[in-house]
Order: structure tokens, then sequence, then C-alpha cells
């Protein structure tokens, strides 16, 4: 089920995120700063909206979505690992997306292998295989490997 991050549950968000950015530190080359935070590229806050994933009252994961260049999209997704597997980070999109109908983007830095193959079969599932996909480079990440799909149809 998705829950609103809100001010009164941020820490929660506050602490995922810093999880979410350790296990890609090693394709991001982000450093930890002197109060050991890695710094970051979106959060929870207005324009954006974020989500917690409730797997039995239990936060399991996260979303940030926003909009980038009239589309909306995903800026930062995460389960944590031991969830993993279960089915979990693509109910959770699916949620995200019914709630939002339009047009969407999801993107992945180069390296991102496993996020990519996990957006391929998520967005496949969601919308039959019914999306765009291409490769740009991004003045801040490199080249970056993004989906494009509408789900006004779904």
């Amino acid at each position: 089920m998705l829950k609103k991050i809100t001010y009164l549950n941020s820490s929660i968000f506050d602490q995922l995120i810093q999880d979410y950015e350790g296990e890609f530190a090693s394709i991001t080359g982000k450093k930890k700063n002197q109060v050991g935070k890695y710094p970051l590229d979106y959060d929870w806050k207005s324009p954006n909206e974020g989500f917690y994933w409730l797997e039995k009252d239990e936060i399991v994961g996260f979303c940030v979505k926003g909009s980038n260049t009239g589309y909306l999209d995903i800026f930062e997704f995460y389960v944590i690992p031991a969830f993993r597997g279960k089915g979990i980070g693509e109910k959770m999109a699916f949620a995200v997306f019914d709630a939002y109908p339009g047009k969407w983007q999801v993107r992945q830095i180069e390296g991102a292998d496993k996020a990519r193959n996990f957006w391929i079969k998520t967005i496949s599932n969601y919308n039959s295989g019914d999306f765009k996909e291409y490769t740009f480079i991004d003045p801040y990440w490199g080249p970056v490997t993004c989906q494009r799909f509408e789900n006004t149809t779904r």
C-alpha cells in the first residue's frame, strides 16, 4: 500500500535514502560528507512527491515522483534488500503509475544494469510491452537509459 511521505514520517525516508545512496555509491562515485551523509539529488518535498510502500503495515521501500521534460518521472525508487525478489517493487511501481495517469519516463544511469532490467520487466508487465527506450548523455550523469510510456489506456 502507498503512503505519502510527510514531515511527520520523513525521518524514515532520511535513513532509507542513505541506504539507497550507499548501494549506488560504487556507480555514482558519491562520497559521504563531513557528517556522514551522502548528498541527495532529489527528495520527497514539493514539487516532488514521496511515497512509502507498506507490506503488513511495515515500510519496505519508497518512491520519489516528479516531472521532467513534460513527463512524470520516477526520480528515486528503493526496496529494502530483505524484501526484494517478492514482487514488491513491481506492486509499488504499478500503484504509483495507476495514481498518476499520463506520460511517464524512468531513467537509469550507466552501470545500473539491475535497475534497468527491473524497469524493463516492470513496464513491460504494466503496459504490455508498449514503451520506447533510448539512451542519451546527461550533463551530470553521463550515459543514461530512459524508458517512456503512457498509461492512459490501462
